[in-house]
């Protein structure tokens, strides 16, 4: 399996601990973040990563490389910092390296569900994407989704506080096939464009996960994750 990893974001809201580089290179638990997500993957068995930069991107290219020190074949899809193209045009962007499925998540998570059973949950339901969710209820971040069954029913990346009780845990699964349907939009382009309308089609799956998740995007979450990594050693 693959796994794309959007990678290009500003990272503004972090800019009080790391202003000179990407957050993908923010020290967490004494090492830059890429590292822990990087090996997280290969625990995970997948060994083929396509990294979207844009923001500083030298920085994550010259760390990470072509990714043989992770055990990874690490391909990267570069993004013009000066005409952004959005987190979905981002994938647009990578499409000549896609594969016709592939797992998708954000530079500032760190994700410990296995990803595989991810995988064999949606080769009996077929759906064209997953949402992996967590049952929220506003305690992490605010939730912003609402499922029945295996469907998700509503996705509003800032959905009104009490309005849902599951937020996108940050790792969805895609066909190809779906990017291609946006080949002519519109750019820039959110990611949450192209989820709603999945919604809205019926073809996103929901896959709950038990575990919560960790992430840098704020300083709070960077000492959240850095104080797990530590008591895990």
């Amino acid at each position: 399996m693959q796994a794309v990893i959007l990678a290009g974001g500003l990272g503004t809201r972090l800019h009080s601990v790391v202003s000179n580089r990407p957050k993908a290179m923010a020290t967490v638990a004494g090492r830059p973040f890429i590292d822990h997500q990087l090996e997280l993957l290969r625990r995970q068995n997948i060994t083929d990563v396509v990294m979207c930069v844009g923001y500083l991107a030298r920085h994550i290219e010259e760390h990470v490389g072509d990714g043989a020190t992770f055990g990874l074949a690490v391909r990267y899809s570069r993004e013009d910092p000066r005409q952004l193209l959005g987190t979905g045009g981002a994938i647009l962007n990578a499409s000549r390296l896609l594969s016709d499925e592939f797992f998708l998540m954000y530079g500032d998570s760190y994700l410990t569900v296995d990803f595989a059973t991810v995988q064999v949950w949606n080769r009996a339901r077929k759906f064209s994407a997953v949402m992996t969710v967590l049952k929220n209820r506003d305690q992490w971040d605010r939730s912003n989704v609402r499922i029945a069954g295996d469907h998700v029913t509503f996705y509003q990346k800032n959905a009104a506080l009490g309005e849902c009780d599951y937020i996108d845990y940050g790792l969805s699964l895609f066909r190809r096939g779906i990017v291609e349907r946006y080949r002519d939009a519109s750019l820039p382009l959110d990611l949450g464009s192209i989820q709603r309308d999945l919604v809205a089609s019926g073809e996103m799956g929901a896959f709950e996960v038990m575990d919560r998740f960790y992430e840098i995007g704020t300083p709070v979450g960077l000492m959240s994750l850095n104080e797990h990594l530590k008591r895990r050693g």
